[in-house]
């Protein structure tokens, strides 16, 4: 059987925040995120504000909508990265704005390694769960060993 369309990459991920200003500037200031479009002062709490990488401007990949927060297990959104930067990150921990999933502040002791994969696992201000992952798995085995 064919398939019926061949998808190009992940467009974005609805996530909803009680106090949408403040998770864009979280957004923003952790994972280095920026307003795509209309910023949140301008469209109504029913309409989505676009983050998008900096990177890559033109990809939105999280969508912000005013609402109740998810809740439940298996519900992380994972943002990937390349070693360099997930070490970086590391290396900025504890940070007091960063919460690890299983409480208290995200740090190196946190780090997950799944073999093709090692990742880190946090909230956002409004509990809404938040995966960094990174396939460069040897030149980050050789940073955390140094």
């Amino acid at each position: 059987m064919s398939v019926l369309v061949e998808v190009a990459r992940l467009d974005h991920v609805h996530l909803c925040v009680t106090e949408r200003a403040a998770s864009v500037a979280w957004y923003k200031s952790i994972l280095g995120l920026s307003v795509l479009g209309p910023d949140h002062g301008e469209v109504a709490d029913d309409h989505p504000v676009f983050l998008a990488p900096a990177a890559t401007p033109s990809d939105h990949c999280l969508s912000l909508f005013v609402g109740n927060p998810a809740t439940g297990s298996d519900r992380n959104v994972a943002f990937g990265v390349n070693a360099s930067a997930f070490l970086s990150f590391l290396a900025r921990l504890p940070d007091p704005r960063v919460t690890a999933q299983r409480g208290g502040l995200l740090g190196q002791d946190h780090t997950n390694d799944y073999g093709a994969a090692i990742t880190l696992d946090f909230l956002d201000p409004d509990g809404n769960e938040i995966e960094l992952v990174t396939y460069d798995t040897k030149a980050v085995r050789a940073g955390l060993a140094q």
